[in-house]
């Protein structure tokens, strides 16, 4: 898989040997990531039906994983037109 670019991202997170990673954080800290599956990536998950999730360290934070767009959930429609006005 590999990130999406998207309108609401307002930081962009990187690590050394990683591009960059297009976010969202809401006002309640959560950070939202977008990625787009590669074609064998969608046949796979045709097949399988199942999409593993990495984390690196020690312990495992919680996760939330959707095919829809998620940060409405974690915030409010201010914070989001908030960011657009800013982007714009």
């Amino acid at each position: 898989m590999k990130p999406v670019d998207f309108k609401d991202k307002n930081m962009t997170l990187t690590a050394p040997g990683c591009g960059e990673l297009p976010a969202i954080q809401t006002r309640d800290n959560c950070i939202v990531t977008c990625w787009e599956m590669s074609e064998e990536e969608k046949k796979e998950f045709e097949k399988t039906g199942v999409i593993w999730l990495s984390v690196i360290g020690l312990k495992h934070p919680p996760v939330c994983m959707s095919v829809e767009q998620p940060y409405g959930m974690f915030t409010n429609n201010e914070d989001i037109q908030n960011n657009k006005t800013k982007e714009e």
